[in-house]
């Protein structure tokens, strides 16, 4: 068995593949010697990324891979630091809090067919929510996959498992399989304009980040992320993994709140300290249930199981949250959903849809008041 990693070999690693990428074949002695300093010199909270990668890729050492395996871990690791790295340099480009409140952010759910031995995932339901601070939601994509003429047939009972377990979306289910309009479809929601084959054969397209949970029962980060590539190489099988690998650009959700947070100077307030809440508790707090999830879930009656209701969730706790320290207005419907009547919940998937009577160009009701009174 290999030795196990501590989060130094995990810097070399990705220092060793980022030396490759660019040209340079330096041997590892040589490498040790050039990072060793840097290491010594590095604050604790970039160290901890590394060591989070190595105790990964130490908990997967017990499981035999293959080369492409083990390749796909290295990736993802090197994904992961990318990540923080962008999410650290994005908050320093927004000036001030007037300009936080205004920026949009896209976070993402999918719930996957899955064989989690094989590293094999597939999307299997896709939700995709654009927000600002200031709005709340002002786009929606929603979509459930089907897989039964494509799927592994070797993979059967693990996805079938793994689909019982996590989401009910069973790979013999009938649901849209035209992956080339899926593909399309999911990419123009992305870049808020048309998207065509031809922008994906010259290889100019350029996504926004999208946040999505860091780790959670079931799925991950990554796990999304490989998803979105395999449906993209079924489309496309003659393009090259470079291609899509960089098209899809994948965030923690959780590093996009701290980040929010710290700019409001949340994390110093006694209060936060003392509630003993973790980044990922606030996240997943109030789980919503009937209303907000797709008709494919609410009708199976677990709505809290849907990608749909999960992005929900995290946009609605996080301006919760910044509300309750802040007080940022939270407009029902669009920060948090409304309850209606039957108990079920409501909120408005898009900004263009009016919510009050001065958006529907109605009367007030002091108007209709007077009018009647004049009769």
């Amino acid at each position: 068995m290999a030795p196990k990693k501590n989060g130094f070999s995990a810097f070399l690693l990705h220092c060793k593949n980022e030396e490759l990428k660019n040209g340079r074949n330096i041997n590892m002695k040589d490498l040790v010697d050039e990072l060793e300093p840097i290491w010594k010199d590095m604050n604790d909270e970039k160290k901890n990324v590394y060591k989070k990668m190595a105790a990964e890729l130490n908990a997967r050492q017990t499981k035999a891979h293959t080369p492409q395996q083990i390749e796909r871990l290295h990736e993802n690791s090197d994904d992961y630091w990318m990540m923080q790295t962008y999410v650290e340099k994005m908050f320093q480009f927004i000036p001030d809090n007037d300009q936080l409140l205004k920026r949009k952010f896209m976070l993402l759910h999918i719930n996957c067919h899955a064989h989690d031995g094989e590293q094999y995932y597939f999307p299997a339901e896709i939700s995709a929510l654009e927000f600002s601070l200031l709005k709340g939601v002002t786009r929606m994509y929603h979509k459930i996959i089907g897989i039964s003429k494509i799927y592994p047939k070797g993979f059967a009972g693990g996805m079938r498992e793994h689909s019982d377990k996590f989401h009910q979306i069973s790979c013999w289910d009938e649901h849209s399989d035209n992956y080339n309009e899926i593909l399309l479809e999911l990419l123009s929601f992305l870049k808020d304009g048309q998207v065509f084959n031809s922008d994906l054969v010259e290889g100019k397209l350029d996504l926004p980040y999208m946040f999505t949970i860091e780790t959670e029962s079931g799925s991950n980060m990554m796990n999304a992320k490989s998803s979105l590539e395999t449906l993209y190489s079924t489309v496309f099988p003659e393009h090259t993994s470079e291609r899509y690998k960089s098209l899809f650009k994948m965030g923690s959700v959780e590093r996009l709140f701290n980040e929010i947070l710290k700019r409001f100077n949340i994390h110093l307030d006694e209060r936060y300290i003392r509630s003993g809440m973790t980044i990922h508790d606030i996240l997943e707090s109030d789980i919503y249930g009937h209303g907000l999830g797709c008709m494919y879930h609410e009708l199976k009656e677990i709505a809290y199981k849907c990608s749909k209701s999960r992005i929900l969730q995290w946009m609605s706790n996080m301006c919760k949250h910044i509300h309750d320290y802040t007080g940022l207005e939270l407009i029902p419907g669009r920060h948090v959903a409304v309850l209606l009547r039957d108990g079920s919940r409501m909120i408005i998937e898009n900004e263009e849809v009016p919510l009050t009577r001065t958006d529907l160009k109605m009367k007030s009701l002091t108007e209709y008041i007077d009018y009647q009174e004049d009769f």
